[in-house]
C-alpha cells in the first residue's frame, strides 16, 4: 500500500489535550470542577471556598488568585456548564436542522449523554435555580440559553409538522411537552447516583413521546446502534449534505490499472465537483479538479484516457498544464486545484484538502489482493440516475446480498459514507451512490476482475455479472418505491422489526456527521 497525503499526527485524548494548556489554565478549571462537585453535594449556601479547595486539594490563598470573591466562582462553575451545554448539545443540534427527525433525535441521546446529564452536573443546575439566593444568578446567565433552547426545540417541531403534514398538531405545546420529557428525566438524575440511571430506558421514553406525536416518521428506538429508524425526514437539504458528508470523505476515484503509464487519466463526477487522476511523469498518482482555471468547465469528458503530449490542455481558452498541474508555456496563472490521494488494494481514492473536518482513510481490511485486477471494458462507472434520495438507496443497497453471496467466497465492504466494495472470486465491484438534489441521487458502479484465460471461467464471471446487474435494477426501483411510499399518510412502520447491523451502523454516521 502506497500513498501521496501525508501522516497525520497521533490523536490527542481529552486528558492529553488539558495537560497541554498552561498551569494557571488548569489550575482554574480544577477549582470549577470542584466546585461543581461542592456545588452537587452542599448546595450554594453550603459551598465554601474551604470545602472547594479540599475537593481540588490546593491551598486556600489559590482561590483569591482567580477569583474575586466566592461569588464569582460560583458563578464561573455555572458559566461553566453553560457553555458546555451550548457547545455539546445545541450546536450539534443545529446543525440538523434540515433533518428534523434526525435532529430530534440527536437531541434526545446529547441531552441525556452522561457528560452532560450527570448527577453531579444536573444537581448543580437545580440548586441555582431552588435557592433564591441564587435564582438571579442563574437567569442573567442562563436565562436567554434557556430560551435559545425552548426555541430550537420548537422550530424543530415546527419542521417536522411541516415535513409529516400533520399541521393540526400545536407545535407549541408538542415542544413544550418534549422539554418537560426531558427535564423531568433530568429531575430524576439529580437524586440518583450514576450506576443506578438506566438511561436507555430514559432514551425510550422520550422516543415514545416522539413516537406517539409524530408515528410514521420515528420507529423503535434500536438500542444495539443507539440511534433509531428513521423513515421520512431523511431527505436532507443537498448543499448542507453534500458540505457535511462529501467534502470530507474520501471518494472512489479508479484503479492504478486504468492508469499503468506516464499521461494515463481516469474522469469522474463525484457529489460536486469533477476529479481527474493521473499518472505523472516520475509515476506519482495527481489528483486535480477536472476543471479549467479560466472557466470551470471540464478539461475531459471521456472516462479514461491518455495525455499523448505529457500536458492538460484547454484549447478553449489556450491554457496548458504539466502532469504535475503547474502551467506550462506562457501561461504564469495559477495551477490546477489539487486534491489529496490515498491507494489501498489498487483502488485510487481522492479528497479534497480544503475539508474543515476531514473524514479518516478507508478501511479495506476485509478485501483480500486486487492489486492486478484489470477494468472490464463495458463497467466504467456509467451512472444510474434513482428517484429516491442517496441515503435511502444506501439503506437498500446495505440490506441487500447479491446473487451467490451464500454459496460461493464473497466479501462485502461498506466504506463511510457512500460505498459499497464487493468481491467474489476473481472479481471485484465499487457501487458509489451520489446525490443529484433533493430526492435524487446517481449510482456508479465499477467492476474490474483478475487476468484470466480459462473461457469457462469468463463465462462463469459474465453471467455472475449479468445477475448482479439485475439485482441492482431491482434495488434501485425498491428505492425509489420507497420514497413514494414515505407520502402514505396511513402507512405505519413495525417497530419490531430490527435493522441488520450495516444498516444501524449507516443510521449511526448520519447521526454522527456533525463530528
Amino acid at each position: 500500500m502506497t500513498r501521496s497525503v501525508k501522516k497525520k499526527k497521533k490523536a490527542v485524548t481529552a486528558d492529553q489535550e488539558v495537560l497541554r494548556q498552561p498551569l494557571p489554565i488548569r489550575q482554574r478549571q480544577r477549582l470549577i470542577d470542584a466546585c461543581i462537585t461542592a456545588l452537587h453535594l452542599y448546595g450554594p449556601t453550603g459551598t465554601t471556598v474551604a470545602r472547594v479547595v479540599a475537593i481540588a486539594k490546593l491551598s486556600p490563598g489559590i482561590v483569591r488568585f482567580y477569583f474575586r470573591s466566592k461569588a464569582a466562582m460560583l458563578v464561573a462553575s455555572l458559566q461553566f456548564l453553560a457553555t458546555e451545554f451550548e457547545d455539546r448539545v445545541v450546536t450539534p443540534v443545529v446543525a440538523l436542522r434540515g433533518q428534523p427527525a434526525l435532529a430530534l433525535q440527536r437531541l434526545v441521546e446529547l441531552y441525556l449523554d452522561p457528560e452532560i446529564a450527570s448527577p453531579r452536573k444536573v444537581a448543580v443546575w437545580y440548586a441555582f435555580w431552588g435557592e433564591a439566593s441564587a435564582r438571579q444568578e442563574y437567569l442573567a446567565i442562563c436565562g436567554q440559553k434557556d430560551a435559545n433552547f425552548a426555541a430550537l426545540v420548537h422550530d424543530l417541531v415546527d419542521r417536522m409538522i411541516v415535513s409529516s403534514g400533520r399541521r393540526h398538531l400545536d407545535s407549541e405545546a408538542v415542544a413544550l411537552g418534549l422539554i418537560g420529557v426531558l427535564e423531568m428525566l433530568w429531575q430524576g438524575f439529580a437524586f440518583e447516583e450514576e450506576a443506578n440511571i438506566d438511561r436507555a430506558l430514559a432514551r425510550r421514553r422520550c422516543m415514545a413521546y416522539l413516537r406517539s406525536v409524530f408515528p410514521r416518521e420515528f420507529a423503535a428506538l434500536d438500542e444495539g446502534a443507539g440511534a433509531g429508524r428513521v423513515i421520512r425526514g431523511m431527505h436532507g437539504d443537498p448543499l448542507e449534505e453534500r458540505e457535511k458528508f462529501f467534502r470530507g470523505a474520501w471518494q472512489f476515484a479508479g484503479h492504478e490499472q486504468e492508469i499503468p503509464g506516464s499521461g494515463d487519466y481516469v474522469a469522474l463526477d463525484l457529489a460536486d465537483t469533477r476529479v481527474l487522476v493521473v499518472r505523472d511523469a516520475a509515476g506519482t498518482v495527481r489528483a486535480f479538479r477536472n476543471a479549467c482555471r479560466s472557466l470551470p468547465h471540464a478539461l475531459v469528458s471521456t472516462r479514461r484516457g491518455r495525455f499523448a503530449d505529457a500536458s492538460i490542455a484547454c484549447a478553449l481558452h489556450g491554457l496548458s498544464y504539466g502532469l504535475d498541474g503547474r502551467p506550462v508555456g506562457s501561461h504564469e496563472g495559477a495551477g490546477l486545484l489539487q486534491f489529496e490521494v490515498y491507494r489501498s488494494h489498487g483502488l485510487i481514492f481522492v479528497r479534497s484538502p480544503a475539508a474543515a473536518r476531514p473524514w479518516p482513510e478507508p478501511d479495506l481490511a476485509g478485501i483480500g489482493a486486487a492489486s492486478d485486477y484489470l477494468p472490464l471494458p463495458d463497467a466504467a462507472g456509467s451512472p444510474w440516475p434513482v428517484e429516491a434520495d442517496w441515503k435511502i438507496v444506501m439503506l437498500q443497497l446495505l440490506e441487500s446480498r447479491p446473487p451467490g453471496a451464500t454459496t460461493s467466497p464473497w466479501r462485502r465492504q461498506f466504506l463511510r459514507p457512500n460505498m459499497l466494495v464487493e468481491q467474489r472470486p476473481g472479481a471485484l465491484s465499487i457501487l458509489q451512490v451520489l446525490p443529484a438534489g433533493a430526492g435524487r441521487s446517481r449510482v456508479q458502479q465499477f467492476e474490474y476482475a483478475a487476468p484470466a484465460a480459462d473461457p469457462q471461467a469468463l463465462a462463469g464471471e459474465e453471467r455472475a455479472r449479468s445477475l448482479m446487474r439485475v439485482q441492482l435494477e431491482r434495488e434501485l426501483a425498491i428505492a425509489a418505491s420507497t420514497q413514494q411510499g414515505e407520502a402514505d399518510p396511513d402507512y405505519e412502520v413495525d417497530a419490531s422489526v430490527a435493522p441488520s447491523p450495516a444498516t444501524a451502523a449507516f443510521r449511526r454516521m448520519l447521526l454522527d456527521a456533525d463530528y
